[in-house]
C-alpha cells in the first residue's frame, strides 16, 4: 500500500511539474525552480486587449495607468507561487533576464513607483492573492522581436512574505492591427494621438480606417493630422521614402474623405524613417504605422 501511495505521489509531482513547464513554455519563459501554478486561464478570442506601459497615477481623480495601448489578440495568464523564495528581486531578475534576450522591454517599475498594489491585484489582473505591501512589487512588459507577442510579469510579496507572480501574454496576429472606435476616441482624448501598425502585405486599409472615420463622426470638432512612418526600403533614399510615405498618407486621407469626413478636418504627411520609435532587438528601422495627431 505504501508503494502505491508513493508512486501516486510521484505521479502527482510529475504532473504538476509538467503543467508548470507547459504554462511557462506557452509564454516562452523558462520555469523558476520549484514554482507552483496557482491558476491559469486562456482567452482565445481575438479581441482588444489593454497593454499597460506606465505606472498607476490618479488622472482626473481616477486611478489609471499613465500610459496604455490597445492590441487585438489572444490572452494567456498564469499565477504562480514561489514556496522556496523570499526575495522579490531574485524572482523579478530571473524573468527579466529572459525577457531582455527575447523582447524589447517597453516599461518596468518597482516598489511604490508602480502605484497601488491593490489596483494591480484586483483591477488589472483580478488576482487578490497578488496584493501586498507596495514596496515589494515589480512589473515589467516587453514585446517580442517579431512584434507578435507582449509578455507582462507582475511580482508581489504578501504581508506573510509569500511571493506570487502573474505572467500574462497577449499574442497579436500579424494582420490583426488597429483598434475600435471607442479605443481610438479614448486615446485621442487622453493623449492627443493614436498609433496603428499597418500590415505591409496589404494596400487596402479600409477595415482599419472605418473606426477612425466613426470616431471623427462621433466627435464633430476633432481635426486630425495623419502621419505615416516607415523604415527605408532596400535601395531607397530618404527623399524617396518621404515621397512614398507622403503618397500613402494622402491616399489614406482620400479614403477618409470618401467615408464622409470633411477634407478641412484632415491633413496628411509622410516622414519615412525621420521619426523613429524604440526599435526591438534585431530589427532595423520602425514598423510601417499610421499616427493620428489631434490638431488643437
Amino acid at each position: 500500500m505504501g508503494k502505491v501511495l508513493h508512486g501516486g505521489l510521484a505521479w502527482i509531482v510529475l504532473l504538476v511539474g509538467m503543467l508548470v513547464h507547459a504554462s511557462l513554455q506557452a509564454m516562452e519563459l523558462a520555469p523558476y525552480p520549484g514554482v507552483e501554478v496557482v491558476e491559469s486561464s486562456a482567452e482565445m478570442q481575438v479581441i482588444s486587449r489593454r497593454i499597460i506601459l506606465g505606472s498607476l497615477k490618479k488622472i482626473n481623480n481616477v486611478l489609471e495607468p499613465e500610459l496604455v495601448e490597445f492590441a487585438l489578440g489572444t490572452r494567456h495568464g498564469t499565477t504562480y507561487f514561489f514556496p522556496h523564495e523570499r526575495r522579490v528581486e531574485e524572482v523579478a531578475a530571473f524573468f527579466r533576464d529572459q525577457m531582455s534576450q527575447s523582447t524589447s522591454i517597453l516599461f518596468e517599475c518597482k516598489g511604490r513607483d508602480c502605484g497601488s498594489s491593490n489596483y494591480w491585484a484586483n483591477t488589472v489582473y483580478n488576482r487578490p492573492i497578488l496584493y501586498g505591501p507596495e514596496q515589494y512589487q515589480r512589473y515589467m512588459i516587453g514585446r517580442s522581436v517579431a512584434r507578435d507577442l507582449y509578455i507582462a510579469v507582475y511580482v508581489g510579496q504578501r504581508g506573510t512574505r509569500k511571493i506570487y507572480a502573474h505572467i500574462e501574454t497577449i499574442r497579436v496576429p500579424v494582420e490583426s492591427v488597429g483598434g475600435s472606435e471607442e479605443e481610438i476616441t479614448a486615446e485621442l482624448r487622453l493623449k492627443g494621438h493614436y498609433v496603428l501598425t499597418l500590415p505591409k502585405s496589404s494596400k487596402n486599409f479600409d477595415s482599419l480606417l472605418q473606426p477612425i472615420a466613426s470616431s471623427m463622426k462621433s466627435n464633430g470638432n476633432i481635426r486630425l493630422t495623419l502621419v505615416i512612418h516607415d523604415d527605408l526600403h532596400d535601395g531607397e533614399t530618404i527623399e524617396q521614402s518621404l515621397e512614398r510615405t507622403s503618397g500613402l498618407s494622402q491616399s489614406i486621407r482620400a479614403s477618409l474623405v470618401s467615408a464622409g469626413i470633411e477634407p478641412s478636418r484632415l491633413s496628411a504627411y509622410g516622414v519615412g524613417p525621420l521619426s523613429p520609435r524604440e526599435k526591438p532587438p534585431g530589427k532595423h528601422g520602425s514598423a510601417l504605422r499610421l499616427e493620428l495627431l489631434v490638431i488643437e
